[in-house]
């Protein structure tokens, strides 16, 4: 009898978008957390201004998923962690998440140029 995985291994793309939550602050702001597998965390602070801020609240490299934590074109990558890439997780694959909208793109190319 072969054993069959409980489950596939989802892609940066589908584990941001799934963990992705945007909402108004208080000081009438855009703020998107996002929640991507067991080991990353991170929020960006004003979506959609010149000044997006990035907060990573939790990343492990050795985890599922990691963030780079530089801004690029004001998109943020999620790549799969050192425990995804053992499990067959490729480093070419990625998401990227944009500061002007808080969506979650499958290229950088595509981040840079949505609205």
């Amino acid at each position: 009898m072969i054993a069959v995985p409980a489950a596939a291994q989802e892609t940066p793309y589908a584990a941001t978008s799934q963990g992705a939550h945007c909402a108004l602050r208080a000081d009438g702001f855009l703020a998107c957390r996002y929640v991507v597998g067991r080991d990353l965390e991170f929020t960006l602070v004003r979506v959609g201004e010149k000044d997006v801020k990035l907060e990573i609240l939790r990343s492990d490299a050795e985890g599922d998923y990691v963030i780079e934590p530089a801004v690029n074109g004001r998109c943020v990558m999620v790549r799969y962690g050192r425990r995804s890439a053992a499990a067959g997780g490729s480093e070419l694959v990625f998401a990227a998440v944009s500061g002007r909208n808080g969506m979650v793109y499958r290229s950088l190319q595509e981040c840079r140029v949505g609205r």
